[in-house]
């Protein structure tokens, strides 16, 4: 059997190579060729990467705070009321741990800050916030827009009088 014979493509490439004397590798422009391509393609990736990122970490907050929504309405049905003002811990009355798990509660929030139950002892709602969130205001805009219309200053998640994001249960 005969075998093909490439002359073309072994005439090209031998062209192509014809000017390095012998030396295998890369020049300097087929490396900064490479390296720009690479930095152009990161330059497109990485923001895309960080927006999907900012987004996940809200739509698990978002998340989270509908299904402590629903702990605390199931907690409220048992127990005839909502449990007190807790603060950043997890509230012990009744059998609340029962309907959120207590590490859930006390791990930071994806967006700073732990989580606050904020209730109608003290306050003239009932409802969930971050305490202390670090991540700019835009963050919670968004998250906002998650929950509720986008406005942190109306709706059933907005900044509170004491200064902390809240996801309004009832009022």
């Amino acid at each position: 059997m005969k075998k093909p014979h490439f002359q073309g493509l072994e005439f090209q490439i031998k062209i192509i190579f014809a000017d390095r004397h012998g030396c295998r590798g890369f020049t300097i422009i087929e490396i900064m060729i490479a390296l720009s391509v690479i930095s152009i393609l990161a330059a497109i990736a990485i923001p895309n990467y960080i927006e999907y990122c900012k987004e996940a970490k809200i739509a698990k907050l978002a998340a989270d705070l509908i299904n402590f929504e629903k702990a605390f309405k199931a907690y409220a049905i048992e127990q005839d009321g909502y449990p007190n003002d807790s603060h950043i811990t997890l509230p012990d009355q009744g059998n609340m741990a029962a309907h959120i798990d207590p590490q859930v509660w006390a791990k930071p929030t994806p967006l700073g800050g732990t989580f606050n139950w904020e209730g109608p002892d003290n306050y003239p709602y009932a409802g969930v916030s971050i305490f202390e969130g670090t991540a700019p205001v835009e963050d919670f805009v968004l998250l906002d827009e998650y929950l509720d219309d986008g406005n942190l200053s109306q709706g059933r998640f907005r900044l509170t009088p004491n200064g902390r994001y809240t996801y309004i249960i009832e009022e």
